[in-house]
């Protein structure tokens, strides 16, 4: 094993603090009103496109009850719409509104010049490389997590996602 069990509990302690850290500094005035984790979920929504709620948690690595509250959320609010599946009339399809789309601009917006002010001492090559190492880390836990819900037989892709919230 590449990693001991003190280094892996510490980058958990560390990951789990980073959490804190970035909904504190980062969070914004228009995020108030959705559940934690909705700016994620249209953001990877925008990147999808329009889908099956049960492929876009498995896409966020979430359960689909836990996706279900967030779509019941977004669609009260407008950001989210929902629409028959045209290839299958007994399904349903989500997807992110002109109104979602301009919230997570907005969001966006507001978050990097957050983190811009927040690492203001800090190199465009630090923050290049603390984004390299983050992708990687994440990357690496959607394989173990995509593999845990897919199963052992399909392969998992590595590779870097385009979602950004």
């Amino acid at each position: 094993m590449a990693v001991s069990p003190d280094t892996a509990q510490g980058l958990i302690k560390e990951l789990y603090f980073m959490g804190r850290a970035i909904r504190a500094a980062l969070s914004q005035p228009e995020e108030g009103h959705l559940l934690p984790g909705g700016v994620g979920v249209l953001g990877s929504l925008e990147a999808k496109g329009a889908c099956r709620q049960v492929d876009l948690a498995v896409d966020l690595c979430i359960t689909p009850s836990t996706l279900s509250r967030h779509v019941a959320e977004l669609v009260s609010s407008g950001d989210i719409a929902r629409h028959a599946d045209p290839s299958d009339g007994r399904a349903t399809l989500i997807q992110i509104t002109d109104q979602g789309r301009d919230l997570l601009l907005r969001v966006r917006v507001s978050r990097a010049r957050g983190l811009q002010a927040a690492l203001a001492d800090w190199s465009e090559d630090e923050a290049e490389q603390a984004a390299m190492v983050v992708q990687k880390l994440r990357n690496s836990l959607a394989a173990v997590a995509h593999h845990t819900v897919v199963g052992e037989h399909e392969p998992v892709s590595t590779e870097s996602q385009e979602v950004d919230v």
